[in-house]
């Protein structure tokens, strides 16, 4: 498109110094060259400007396909042809069977997690109750033995090394009980 462009301005000034008379010499040669580097880089500018482009490619298209974005059964079509539609206009209606079983199982998986979170935080309580629980028995335990130990520094001890022992540990095993039930 180019070189024909060219070509025309050329043979334009060809014929306007044959039709004109125009002399031909260092002045009339380089004024009209200059004149066409002007005017041809100007057409090819404007054409370059107006013409759409891509870096990809050039396609030139009368139509343009509506591809959807979803799989399903066409139930009901617009009957709207060769007229503009707008953003957001109805074209096509799908089947919402297949679409409305997965937002069921969606809200069915919802209540599921609910009623799951609802059993872990029963659970946590529970955990928490018993942690108290195991406390309150440690604590029990370890007045037992202290008892049993301040007992036995009398002069007189009232209870024998096996008692002391085994309030020693209890103690103890309900220590161990509360360290894992808070973990």
């Amino acid at each position: 498109m180019d070189l024909l462009i060219i070509l025309t301005y050329v043979a334009f000034a060809w014929a306007m110094f044959k039709i004109f008379k125009i002399p031909v010499n260092k002045w009339t040669i380089p004024t009209a060259a200059l004149g066409g580097i002007f005017i041809v880089s100007g057409l090819i500018l404007l054409m370059n400007y107006n013409h759409p482009y891509t870096f990809k490619a050039q396609k030139a298209v009368i139509s343009i396909p509506v591809v959807p974005q979803v799989t399903g059964v066409v139930i009901e079509v617009t009957d709207k042809k060769n007229t503009l539609i707008k953003k957001g206009e109805v074209l096509f209606r799908l089947d919402p069977t297949r679409y409305q079983a997965r937002v069921d199982r969606l809200m069915a998986d919802i209540v599921t997690a609910e009623h799951k979170q609802r059993a872990l935080g029963a659970e946590l309580d529970e955990m928490a109750a018993n942690t108290q629980q195991a406390k309150a028995t440690r604590d029990k335990f370890a007045k037992e033995y202290q008892r049993y130990a301040r007992g036995s520094q009398a002069k007189v001890n009232p209870f024998s090394e096996r008692d002391i022992d085994v309030a020693r540990q209890n103690y103890l095993a309900q220590e161990a009980s509360v360290k894992s039930s808070a973990a």
